[in-house]
């Protein structure tokens, strides 16, 4: 049984030498899927009641969780013991349990603005780059769970703001500044505990040297890193409120 198991999750099945590459076909090809899919979902949705929307976000929600959670019982048949990367240090898999909050906890509506601005940008910064998808084939089980986990998150993430779940609105800009200093904080306990680069706190994310180089000193990745990610909330909330204007002047025509 345990030999089955590490041949139905090896990373090549057909000796293919086709693998996910950033700007590769298969890279586009998972890319138009879901995107395509979080379109999809949008226009099928939009005109549904609100308890059709809410289930619709819970079920991703819960797509996420069983993603993440039962990816562990198969570390061992697919990276041969445990995947450091995987633990909930990174901003993508910490958001996995602060999703769950936000979307089933009774009070996890005070967190679900920033939760689902974070969902959108982490995973989508992760997708438009994958560099640890793995050298496997594009359909062996690492390049689907790693794919299908960020994608379902961003997809949370998106139609969270999309279906009106919550309306973002930037004088309330501070909460994902706040969760992105405790996210980074807790990245870098995490590194200090386990020796591990999490929130690219030890390098940079595209691992070209800076910090080894001596080009920029270690600490100013705890600063760069999450005000990166403010700016980038900030263009999150523009364009939420150039949406709502647009369809406001619609509606007053």
């Amino acid at each position: 049984m345990r030999e089955l198991f590490f041949k139905l999750f090896r990373d090549s099945h057909f000796d293919t030498g086709i693998s996910i590459t950033a700007f590769s076909l298969t890279h586009i090809i998972y890319l138009v899927l879901i995107f395509g899919a979080i379109i999809g979902g949008w226009l099928l949705l939009r005109g549904r009641s609100q308890v059709a929307k809410e289930k619709a976000l819970r079920g991703l929600a819960y797509a996420v969780v069983i993603s993440y959670l039962s990816d562990f019982f198969v570390h061992d048949f697919v990276y041969g013991g445990l995947e450091m990367d995987k633990l909930p240090f990174h901003i993508c898999t910490v958001l996995c349990p602060l999703a769950a909050i936000a979307q089933f906890n009774r009070n996890g509506k005070k967190i679900l603005e920033p939760v689902a601005i974070l969902a959108v940008l982490a995973p989508m910064m992760y997708l438009c780059y994958p560099a640890s998808v793995g050298d496997g084939e594009p359909w062996c089980y690492q390049a689907v769970q790693t794919m299908f986990y960020h994608g379902t998150l961003m997809a949370w993430g998106i139609l969270t703001l999309a279906l009106g779940a919550v309306e973002p609105q930037i004088r309330r800009c501070w909460k994902p500044a706040v969760l992105l200093v405790a996210i980074t904080l807790w990245a870098k306990l995490g590194c200090e505990l386990l020796e591990h680069n999490w929130f690219f706190l030890e390098e940079d994310a595209f691992y070209i040297g800076l910090v080894e180089d001596g080009i920029i000193p270690k600490w100013s990745l705890m600063i760069i890193n999450p005000l990166v990610f403010f700016l980038a909330v900030l263009a999150v909330y523009g364009v939420c409120h150039l949406l709502r204007a647009k369809t406001a002047k619609k509606a007053a025509v």
